[in-house]
């Protein structure tokens, strides 16, 4: 069979203009034959509505499924900042305690020195 007749098939003459043409189809959004037209419609038109429901299906497929990966992938790594930040935010809490109390005992500690000093005179 001829596939240069403009019946839609032209991008699927071998595997690797298959794929290329799916690759186009599914992720760069352009699923035009070699003239401009859109391949869906042809294979609807020449091969029947079983072809275009499966070329639709994957379709369909593929945009919600990169989709909900992509927004996972982002979510994810969203949420293991927030963590991050979480931990540094308490690690530096209790860094600001233990300082606290190390000056407060530092500030006894000189009252003290001051009060003993005062009471020997």
């Amino acid at each position: 069979r001829n596939w240069q007749d403009g019946e839609g098939a032209e991008g699927f003459t071998n595997v690797p203009s298959a794929f290329f043409t799916l690759f186009r189809c599914t992720v760069g959004s352009e699923c035009t034959d070699n003239n401009g037209r859109p391949i869906f419609a042809l294979a609807a038109s020449q091969y029947g509505w079983g072809y275009a429901f499966c070329f639709c299906a994957v379709q369909v497929f593929m945009s919600f499924g990169l989709f909900n990966v992509i927004i996972a992938i982002f979510v994810e790594n969203v949420l293991a900042g927030a963590k991050t930040n979480a931990q540094s935010m308490k690690r530096q809490r209790l860094r600001d305690q233990s300082y606290f109390a190390f000056k407060m005992t530092e500030l006894v500690a000189i009252i003290m020195q001051v009060s003993h000093d005062m009471t020997e005179n």
